[in-house]
């Protein structure tokens, strides 16, 4: 599409030369005005860009100017003046305008420069305008997939969110979508056009999160080989999402209470005090008030972070939701991946994705939906493609004992070895040696550490090795098992 310009000027002559050498780019499409009136009846057309004579009979080119920041804040306008009033144009600048010129053989080769920069700033925008459109489309409230009482229930709880700018706490299981509601919030509220930034706090390191959070001035630190601007400085007058809120330690839960309270921060081996507007969003599938209770959360945190809580519902208890969301996985699936549009569910895969519980949620879901269509050898996908078991090792959300359960449960009492012990009669007999208990009631008592160990090695070993399934078992984050794992050892 070409750029709109429009010329500007009670003098002929001079607006035709205009308009002439900008028609020689293709790319232009030139409309000449000689009046401000005409002009102001014409910016309904909304122009790319004007240029706008400053000296002209009635309205002058300064009131045009006044209209057109007023009813078309954005378009830039470049004003043309004449020699001798220089000063006026410059004064312009101040009012709204983008740059100017003076009219004269010798500034026409400036036009050419200054248009050019102005229309690709134009370009720029008009970019941004699209993709921001198609992300707005893309998390839209009512993209969120869901007919189900509960899925109801978070549309109402959301619509109410991006009517403010209250900190929201978003709980729910892992692969519920959290992230896809924080994003909801934030590209249907009045900051989605500033940035959405991302902090998963379970995935970076506990040393290096104070200053992924803040920043760092260069030589702060070992490795501080320039200075680095923190995620909320970058989330300024847009929203930062801490996704696993839980993880972070106790001393950068201090931090962050005072950083919300004051709405102000410091870098890293800095002293300067820098201001910052950014909406919180966070995330979490821990039970923060049993955390609470543990002292591993501090309450008054919990009260600037939970403001507004919004839960969310497992998948196993939205009902049709499951197969609403089957189809627009299989669909999105099918039209990236075009080599298998032949491709269907059969009823027997429908039926089992319907009595499965889904322990891993929409993630889960969807990771079964494109391994049963890459895998499946014939046109219709069947249960056995979709590699689900009604026997998953990975129990109901509700039904999965605490940490400190399972290694009771588990290992408490673990199984003694037999031993060969002789006979009076000659024959062998097997007993399991007596072991002298060292609690009052008549059992061992083990170290928590060791429990711990214990639970762990028990998962990884039952889940195959696979660390998300581990970690989701035993109701941990994915960073605080890998670091379990390499303590005790169990994986290099």
């Amino acid at each position: 599409m070409p750029y709109r310009i429009f010329v500007v000027d009670d003098d002929e002559h001079y607006s035709r030369m205009l308009s002439y050498r900008l028609d020689k780019n293709p790319d232009y499409s030139v409309t000449v005005f000689n009046s401000g009136e005409e002009v102001l009846k014409g910016l309904s057309e909304k122009p790319d860009l004007i240029l706008l004579d400053i000296m002209m009979p009635g309205i002058d080119g300064i009131e045009v100017l006044g209209e057109v920041v007023s009813k078309l804040p954005g378009v830039p306008v470049i004003m043309v003046s004449a020699q001798g009033i220089i000063d006026t144009a410059v004064e312009s600048m101040k009012l709204g305008a983008y740059d100017y010129i003076t009219k004269g053989q010798d500034d026409l080769v400036k036009l050419d420069t200054v248009v050019k920069h102005v229309l690709e700033k134009v370009s720029m925008e008009r970019e941004l305008d699209t993709l921001r459109k198609e992300v707005t489309n893309k998390y839209k409230i009512k993209g969120l997939i869901g007919e189900s009482a509960p899925m109801k229930q978070v549309y109402h709880l959301v619509q109410k969110a991006v009517r403010g700018d209250l900190t929201v706490a978003i709980q729910g299981e892992s692969g519920t979508g959290k992230e896809l509601v924080a994003k909801a919030i934030h590209f249907n509220s009045n900051r989605k056009r500033g940035p959405f930034v991302v902090v998963n706090c379970a995935a970076i390191a506990r040393e290096l999160m104070e200053s992924e959070f803040f920043g760092h001035e260069k030589g702060s630190f070992t490795g501080a080989h320039a200075r680095k601007i923190g995620k909320f400085e970058q989330a300024n007058e847009g929203t930062i999402f801490l996704d696993e809120i839980c993880e972070l330690n106790l001393d950068l839960q201090a931090k962050l209470l005072r950083a919300l309270q004051e709405g102000e921060l410091q870098r890293v081996g800095g002293n300067e005090t820098i201001d910052f507007d950014a909406r919180v969003i966070s995330a979490t599938n821990q039970d923060v008030i049993k955390m609470i209770r543990a002292g591993r959360f501090r309450e008054d945190l919990y009260y600037r972070l939970f403001q507004y809580p919004i839960p969310l519902p497992p998948l196993r208890e939205r009902g049709q939701d499951t197969l609403l969301l089957t189809n627009y996985f299989f669909r999105e699936y099918t039209k990236e991946h075009p080599e298998f549009k032949g491709k269907v569910l059969s009823i027997e895969a429908r039926r089992a994705i319907t009595n499965y519980s889904w322990p891993g949620n929409v993630r889960e879901l969807k990771s079964a939906v494109e391994r049963g269509i890459l895998i499946s050898d014939g046109e219709a996908i069947t249960a056995t493609d979709l590699m689900i078991h009604s026997t998953n090792p990975i129990s109901a959300w509700e039904d999965r004992m605490t940490l400190a359960d399972a290694a009771e449960t588990h290992f408490s009492t673990p199984p003694q070895p037999e031993v060969e012990l002789p006979s009076t009669n000659g024959s062998s007999r097997y007993e399991t040696p007596s072991i002298e208990p060292l609690g009052g009631d008549g059992q061992s008592i083990v170290s928590l550490e060791e429990l711990k160990h214990r639970a762990v090695e028990h998962a990884y070993r039952r889940c195959d090795g696979n660390v998300d399934r581990a970690a989701v078992e035993l109701g941990i984050g994915r960073a605080t098992m890998y670091r379990l794992l390499k303590k005790y050892q169990l994986m290099s």
